[in-house]
């Protein structure tokens, strides 16, 4: 009468070791896919992480919208490249593109144009975008800071900027509470502005 039992009872230890054994397989392959993918980021420079990033990019846009797949993708390959060292202006430009197409994260944008300034400490663009991210996190002071030096590094005033950061420095201005010179700037800026520019009695009241 013993017999059913002990038969039932082998199959169950063979059951719970075979379950054991592919247990312990799917572990270990999770361990070497996992080792594998870590080993060939370590192998790669930060230059072949930013072509990766430059691709996921690539393929990310489809004209009027992005995948937030592909962007995902792309940021954390051009993270990666940024931890190994790579400075090139595109990878820094290219992140902060894609933080804004995925969610509009500002705090990032403004973190990899802080990067991006560290490494081209002279590139108005980089001062006049980071500048704008300030701008709509509410930080006027620094925001003001950033449209002033686009503003005086671009000594030629020859930069496709050099009107708009003007007015913006002006704007930053007049919400820190200095009216007269924010007046100038926008005297300044409309002088060289072919459409009219808004008063910053109303315009301001968008970033207060």
């Amino acid at each position: 009468m013993y017999k059913p039992l002990v038969a039932y009872s082998q199959t169950l230890a063979a059951i719970f070791m075979n379950t054991r054994h592919n247990n312990i397989i799917l572990i270990l392959s999770c361990w070497t896919m996992t080792f594998h993918l870590t080993s060939c980021d370590n192998l790669r420079t930060g230059r072949q992480l930013y072509e990766s990033g430059l691709e996921h990019y690539r393929h990310a846009d489809h004209g009027d919208y992005h995948d937030g797949e592909g962007l995902s993708e792309a940021i954390e390959d051009f993270e990666k490249s940024i931890r190994k060292g790579y400075k090139d202006r595109d990878l820094f430009e290219k992140l902060a593109l894609s933080y804004n197409f995925l969610n509009q994260d500002l705090a990032n944008e403004e973190r990899v144009y802080s990067l991006g300034l560290l490494a081209h400490p002279k590139d108005i663009e980089f001062y006049y975008r980071r500048g704008d991210c300030r701008k709509e996190l509410r930080k006027h002071r620094d925001a003001f800071e950033d449209y002033n030096k686009a503003v005086v590094l671009d000594t030629a005033r020859m930069s496709e900027y050099f009107s708009s950061a003007l007015y913006q420095r002006g704007a930053m201005r007049y919400i820190l509470g200095d009216t007269v010179n924010a007046e100038m700037d926008k005297q300044i800026a409309q002088s060289i502005t072919d459409h009219d520019l808004r008063d910053y009695s109303d315009y301001c009241r968008l970033w207060r």
